[in-house]
């Protein structure tokens, strides 16, 4: 598995995507991809998950804060969990299977 830009390409299959892809992680079974999308622009569902042939398996679910800035801005694996954080400051853990936020917290 590799990315250039906005192209993930796992074997032989390359998807493209609406931005380059900021952040890769693979947890088990799956691929998860983060798009860069900068602070003063607005793209909220710019996490998603991808098995390992390349089919699409969800897009992360909004922000649940009714905020300017909605787009996640960095995505990890904490404690076995996946995590993300906006850039209002707002950390999340993400249901793998799902795409669903799980649980909410202020980083600031």
């Amino acid at each position: 598995m590799e990315f250039n830009e906005n192209k993930l390409i796992i074997d032989d299959t390359a998807i493209g995507f609406r931005s380059n892809v900021g952040d890769v992680l693979e947890i088990n079974e799956l691929i998860f991809v983060r798009l860069v999308v900068l602070p003063d622009e607005s793209d909220p569902t710019n996490v998603l998950a991808f098995d390992k042939d390349g089919n699409k398996v969800w897009e992360i679910e909004s922000p649940p804060e009714e905020r300017e800035q909605r787009s996640y801005k960095s995505l990890n694996l904490v404690d076995g969990n996946l995590r993300v954080t906006n850039w209002n400051g707002y950390r999340y853990r993400v249901d793998v299977d799902t795409g669903e936020v799980t649980e909410t917290g202020y980083t600031r």
